[in-house]
């Protein structure tokens, strides 16, 4: 299995990275045009890309909450987008883990996505991510100033 590691640092608390990703309005500030998102454990956690609520995937429908300590970490499930149909309809999933690491007036974001499984479909997945995890985190970083 593959895993990737992205790190950002942001100019602000980690109490206020963390909101980011576990509110409503914190996540369309970067992420997402839309989501439904509940911070417990089994929550939903689906981010969606499109307001336009006749497209059947939107964004990461059927992802979960796994774990959170606030402020600390957050970790849910990620499924790939509807480009990938055959992993989509398998309903496959990876992981995403958030690491909020306060240092003085600035936070250490680091995110690990594991999960990726063997074969040509999960390589071109994990080579979409691993650019698209990037554009996220520059928009999260640019959010703050």
């Amino acid at each position: 299995m593959k895993t990737m590691i992205k790190e950002r640092i942001i100019p602000a608390k980690a109490k206020d990275v963390y909101l980011k990703w576990t509110t409503k309005d914190g996540l369309n500030t970067f992420f997402s045009q839309d989501n439904d998102i509940e911070i417990k454990p089994g929550g939903k956690y689906e981010i969606y890309f499109t307001t336009d609520k006749s497209i059947k995937h939107r964004g990461s429908e059927g992802c979960k909450v796994l774990s959170f300590r606030p402020n600390h970490t957050l970790s849910f499930t990620w499924n790939v987008p509807p480009t990938f149909e055959s992993l989509r309809q398998s309903e496959a999933q990876t992981r995403v883990l958030l690491e909020f690491i306060e240092m003085d007036n600035h936070t250490l974001l680091r995110l690990t996505n594991s999960g990726y499984l063997e074969g040509e479909t999960w390589e071109f997945a994990y080579e979409y991510f691993n650019k698209a995890w990037d554009y996220v985190l520059d928009n999260l970083v640019k959010s703050f100033k």
